[in-house]
């Protein structure tokens, strides 16, 4: 696969992943604003309704890690980095995103596995009995895409190409 073609998945799975995490936004927004009205105006609670909000909150930041590497908005520390020029900050930037996609592939092969148990147990939501496993789906995905956006830019930065930014993914 050619660093132009990787790049151009890269942005493409961060865009898909950006809009999911924004649907997620608006529509726990409308069951936010449902459980309002109804609470003010019928006295009751929609059954579910702060459940529902709990895993589409969880799905939208794990979707939104992805699209907000690509974009550069995580906040990072360049205290060091900023110092540093030539290969000594091309060597730490290497170490930094190899150590990153550790840790988010270690997390990503947990949250998969936490997706694959609770299917294959059946287990279900409290109130809802919705099966856990969509939800954790959701979150593991993004996670995924996460790990896999750090591998990419390690090979981005290998290769010394134009590395992932804002200029591709808008």
């Amino acid at each position: 696969m050619q660093i132009r073609s990787l790049n151009r998945v890269v942005n493409v799975c961060s865009k898909i992943a950006e809009s999911t995490a924004a649907i997620f936004l608006w529509m726990i927004f409308l069951v936010l604003l449902g459980e309002l009205l109804s609470r003010n105006l019928l006295s009751r609670s929609l059954a579910g309704s702060w459940e529902m909000a709990a895993f589409m909150m969880a799905a939208m930041f794990f979707l939104g890690l992805a699209p907000a590497l690509v974009s550069e908005s995580h906040v990072r520390v360049t205290m060091l980095s900023g110092r540093l020029s030539g290969r000594l900050a091309w060597l730490v930037e290497a170490v930094v995103l190899t150590v990153a996609f550790a840790v988010s592939s270690y997390g990503a092969t947990a949250l998969i596995n936490l997706a694959i148990t609770s299917l294959q147990r059946g287990s279900r939501s409290w109130e809802l009995s919705i099966p856990l496993a969509v939800p954790q789906a959701f979150v593991a995905l993004g996670m995924t895409l996460f790990a896999f956006t750090f591998a990419a830019k390690i090979i981005l930065l290998l290769f010394d190409s134009n590395e992932l930014s804002k200029e591709d993914h808008g």
